[in-house]
Formats: structure tokens, C-alpha cells, sequence
């Protein structure tokens, strides 16, 4: 359940940063990042007021912030750590303090003032230290032009800090107040929110959380990019300018090579503002001003090494966040605990545009956006109701299991025929095996009504075919794998649908991909699909879809796996 409301939050966080924050970003808003910190600690809050469940608020925050990766702004990975770093600082004053009044107002003062916390950090983390010396020598000069005398870089960002306090603590009270009266609001109808425009959610899911080879990915490249950023900015702090410069401009050069779908940001003119205003400070003030001159040749050099660095960290990062879309690194996490989190996020990502849709949306009678708490709330409880019969009524899948030409496709028709013994109504296709001279040479696609075999693939080239690994594909054998799965899903009532196989066509979005996905939305299919081992988890988690069941053919029957699909048929 905390999965679920926080897939909720989650959402609502995220549309609230996009719509907002998108709006402000373009606008060079100055305290934006400030601005959404004191609307996500009121909304945050107000709901911590009636979900009452234990780290709501830290997955909340984690789903916002991997959501913000649609973000149309272009600054994404600093919004992403600060939600994150936002929604921990709340969890924890509330874990400890309480959750009351006093909880959650230093909470929301954190919280806020992590935003400032959050800028100061991830400019000294682009730029280094050098920053400390162009805002010195910039703080100094305003000082002297304004007149003003007693007053310190320390002491100015020690007002600021206590300004951001003050707004978190303001935001708090607010979100407390609201989150009394948020429960008296009528719940709207349900579904309204899903059966909204949901014509993106697909895309977005799709390029997030799908598994593809469109992409080529590696995993030593991911360890490799940590050790090259870690190498440059040793470099770039040193006095080995050469060194230094050279190394940089290989690792520059090589991710434009690799990673040039990533870097399309780079060629609008707004990306190298920062840069140029960065240079010209450092070099007009850090031995410039002081010394009645306008220009500093030491100073365009640390400006020049504060942009170097800042560069390589923007392109390292994004390099390392394409390689983490690698599926065998998503595997690994999905494995390793973080079942729940894919799950929670396919469910807000599914409902992302309906509810930004909702958010955005003129009320009928005034004319005017509906941004209230008590609408929002309201509707967050009907969205809770329907991830709820959503995740109830997940397919279940059966996969079968097993090394190539071990027997996978046998052991389906054996427990076919177990099936249809008990006349349990099955149908779909078996993709039986060729062999000449023992060595085998392609499939027969074989519908299990028996009234279709046609050849699927043959490792012959054939003009027309789709080629694919030492296969080439029929494409009318294709479409009728696909007419079978739809015909299947059109029967009324329940029955069982093998698809034997599903493999890599199906992860390249080819094959089947597309009937399968159209055949997980009727509830009343259960269905068992024949995947060759090495490619499992790959395919278990390609789709949304619910409880998966993995029979290996070496230590499972045709008698056990007919046992399970029974079991299984019944509950539906």
C-alpha cells in the first residue's frame, strides 16, 4: 500500500515540478528551485497529514525525482537530487520529531533550505573551489560600489539561509493547515483521471523502463566514465595544464562520439551563457578590478579551468546516465529490491499525463486553474482507488524456461495437452523446430487449433524477410502470430494463451511485441510464454504486467507447470 500512495505523490510532486518548474526554468525565474521547495513541502505535508503510512514521503520524493526525467527544461539531474534530498530531509525531522506541528515545520524549514544548500553544493561540485574566489573578488567589488561596510560573504549567505528557514517553516504550516480540510472535499468519480488523454505515457514508459538493444550499452563503460571523470578533475586541479587539457579533450571527444543522442542541449545558445558570464567574472575581478585593470590573464585561467571542469561533469554524468539504462544494470536493481519501486513508477508514469492534464485544466465556471488542495486530494484518493484495482488485476504470466535446444517448445505442447484434457480453453502458436542433417535450420510457426503451420524462419536469406541474428523472419508467419494472440484476447471469457516464443524480436519492440502488449489489457488471459533462459528477466519485466511464474524445464514437469496454470485459471 505505501508503494502505491506514494506512486500517487509521487505523481501529483512531479507534475507540480514540471508544470511549475518548466514554466519558471523558461522564464530564468531567479528562486525557482527555491519557489517549487516551498510548494513541494506544502503539498507533501498536507497529504503526510492524511497517509499516515512510514517512509511515504522518502518514495514519494524518489518517484518525483525520477519522473522529473521527462522534464522538458533542459537542467535536469540538480531537480533530480534536490526532490530527493528534499523529501529525505522531511522523513527524517518527522521519524524523529514526530508527526506534529513541531515535526513537521523543522522538517519543511530543512527541506527549504536544502534548495539553497543544494545550489551552493552542485556549483562547487561544477566549478570547485575557484567559485569561492570569483564570488569573493564579485562580493567585494559590490560592496565597494554599493558602500556598504560590515558585511561578509559569510554573513550575507547566513541571511539568506535564515530567509530560507523562515519560508520552509511558513510552508509547513501551510501543508498542515491544508491537510486538515483536504478530507472534506467529495471525491470525484472514479477513473476520471485515467480515462484522460493518455497518449504519451506509453512513449515515456516505453523509453524509460522498457527493455530494448536499440541502444548500445556496456556495463565496463559505466565504471570506466566514474574513472575518467574522477582522472580529469584530478588533472584540472593540478598543474599539469597539458596533461590535463589532453585527457579532457579525449573524454569530451569520445562521449560526442558515443553518446551524441545525449548532448543535443549543448548546441542552443542559452547552454554556454553560464560559461561566458563564468569567464568574463573571473577574469575582469579576480586580478582585474584590484589591479585598475580590466582584464586578468590569471583570472581567464581559472575561469577557463572552472568551465573545463564544469564541462567535463555535465558530459560525464550524462554519458553515465545513458549506460544506466543499460537492461542488465536495471535487472541487477530490479533483483536486488526494487521490485516495488519499477512498479510504483510504471503506475505513476501511466497516469503522468492525466493528472498534469487535470492540474492544468481551466475550471468550467471561473475561467481559472484548479490548483486546490482539496481538488487535488480528492482526486489523489480516486487515482489511489484505481492503482489499487489496477495492481489487483495485473496479468499473471507462466514462463517456461529453458537453454536453446533444450526442449522448450516440447514440454509447452505436453502441458498444452494437459490443458486441453481438462478442457481448459488454450490457444496461441508453438514454433517447432527444423533440422536437416541434424543441424537445425529454422521454425514452423503451428497454431495450437491446428489449422496453421506456415515457416516462421529459416536461416536461408530470403528477399523481403526481416533478418534478424542467423535467422530470417517470414513477415506473413509474423502477422499471423499476431492475428493469433489478438484472436486470442477477442474470445469472451477465460482461457489460456501460450506464445512460444517470445525473445529478441520481442525486446527490439518487433515480433509479437505488439499483440502481446494489446493482449495484457484483457484481465480474463492468462498467459504462458516460452523464453529461452539467458533472456528471462529481460522479458519478465519488458511489460507492466503482474505476478510472474518461472518454470525451468530442468526441474519442473509438464505436470507441475499444468498444475500452476490451473491454479492460476481458477482465481480468474
Amino acid at each position: 500500500m505505501v508503494w502505491l500512495k506514494a506512486a500517487v505523490l509521487g505523481s501529483l510532486w512531479a507534475a507540480v515540478e514540471i508544470l511549475l518548474g518548466s514554466f519558471l526554468h523558461n522564464l530564468r525565474v531567479p528562486f525557482s528551485g527555491s519557489t517549487l521547495a516551498f510548494i513541494a513541502v506544502w503539498l507533501v505535508i498536507a497529504f503526510s497529514r492524511n497517509w499516515k503510512e512510514k517512509g511515504l514521503i522518502w518514495r514519494a520524493g524518489l518517484i518525483a525525482a525520477l519522473m522529473k526525467s521527462i522534464s522538458p527544461s533542459a537542467v535536469i539531474l540538480g531537480p533530480m537530487i534536490g526532490i530527493f534530498t528534499e523529501a529525505l530531509l522531511l522523513e527524517l525531522a518527522i521519524r524523529i520529531l514526530g508527526r506534529n506541528l513541531f515535526g513537521f515545520v523543522v522538517g519543511g524549514s530543512l527541506a527549504v533550505l536544502s534548495a539553497l544548500m543544494h545550489k551552493a553544493v552542485n556549483l562547487l561540485i561544477l566549478y570547485g573551489f575557484d567559485l569561492v574566489l570569483v564570488l569573493q573578488a564579485l562580493f567585494r567589488f559590490s560592496s565597494d560600489v554599493l558602500n556598504i561596510e560590515g558585511v561578509g560573504l559569510r554573513q550575507a549567505f547566513y541571511l539568506l539561509a535564515s530567509i530560507y528557514g523562515v519560508a520552509g517553516m511558513l510552508a509547513a504550516i501551510a501543508g498542515y493547515l491544508s491537510g486538515a480540510k483536504m478530507k472534506k472535499a467529495a471525491a470525484p468519480s472514479r477513473g476520471m483521471l485515467k480515462n484522460a488523454t493518455k497518449s504519451e505515457p506509453d512513449i515515456i514508459t516505453s523509453q524509460l523502463f522498457t527493455h530494448t538493444t536499440a541502444e548500445k550499452y556496456a556495463t565496463p563503460f559505466l565504471f570506466l566514465n566514474l574513472l575518467a571523470i574522477f582522472t580529469a578533475l584530478f588533472l584540472i586541479g593540478s598543474q599539469y595544464l597539458i596533461a590535463s587539457a589532453v585527457f579532457a579533450a579525449s573524454y569530451l571527444g569520445f562521449c560526442f562520439y558515443r553518446y551524441r543522442r545525449a548532448f543535443n542541449r549543448i548546441r542552443r545558445f542559452s547552454f554556454w551563457i553560464p560559461f561566458m558570464i563564468i569567464t568574463l567574472l573571473a577574469a575582469t575581478l579576480i586580478g582585474g578590478m584590484e589591479n585598475d585593470t580590466f582584464f586578468s590573464m590569471d583570472g581567464l585561467m581559472i575561469g577557463i579551468r572552472m568551465n573545463v571542469r564544469a564541462f567535463v561533469l555535465i558530459t560525464g554524468f550524462a554519458a553515465i546516465s545513458t549506460e544506466m539504462k543499460n537492461p542488465t544494470i536495471k535487472m541487477i536493481l530490479y533483483n536486488r529490491g526494487f521490485a516495488n519501486l519499477y512498479q510504483a513508477l510504471n503506475l505513476a508514469f501511466s497516469t503522468l499525463p492525466s493528472v498534469i492534464e487535470y492540474m492544468s485544466a481551466k475550471n468550467n465556471k471561473s475561467g481559472i486553474r484548479r490548483f486546490s488542495f482539496r481538488q487535488i486530494f480528492s482526486a489523489a484518493e480516486s487515482l489511489l482507488a484505481d492503482f489499487k484495482e489496477e495492481n489487483e488485476h495485473k496479468p499473471a504470466v507462466v514462463i517456461i524456461t529453458g537453454a536453446i535446444g533444450e526442449g522448450k517448445t516440447s514440454f509447452a505442447a505436453d502441458v498444452v495437452g494437459l490443458l486441453k484434457r481438462k478442457r481448459i480453453p488454450v490457444s496461441g502458436f508453438l514454433s517447432v523446430g527444423i533440422q536437416n542433417h541434424g543441424e537445425r535450420t529454422g521454425f514452423k510457426l503451428k497454431s495450437l487449433s491446428g489449422d496453421t503451420s506456415m515457416l516462421l524462419c529459416s536461416t536461408e536469406k530470403n528477399p523481403g524477410w526481416q533478418n534478424f541474428g542467423r535467422y530470417s523472419f517470414n513477415p506473413e508467419a509474423l502477422q499471423k502470430g499476431r492475428e493469433l494472440i489478438l484472436d486470442a484476447t477477442a474470445q469472451k471469457g477465460k482461457s489460456i494463451l501460450l506464445i512460444d516464443e517470445v525473445g529478441p524480436l520481442e525486446i527490439n519492440d518487433s515480433g509479437w511485441a505488439d499483440g502481446i502488449k494489446q493482449s495484457l489489457n484483457k484481465r480474463d488471459v492468462l498467459h504462458c510464454w516460452v523464453v529461452r533462459k539467458s533472456l528471462v528477466q529481460q522479458i519478465a519485466r519488458k511489460w507492466n504486467v503482474g505476478d510472474v511464474y518461472i518454470a525451468d524445464i530442468r526441474s519442473e514437469t509438464p505436470e507441475d507447470v499444468y498444475s500452476l496454470m490451473v491454479r492460476l485459471y481458477d482465481r480468474k
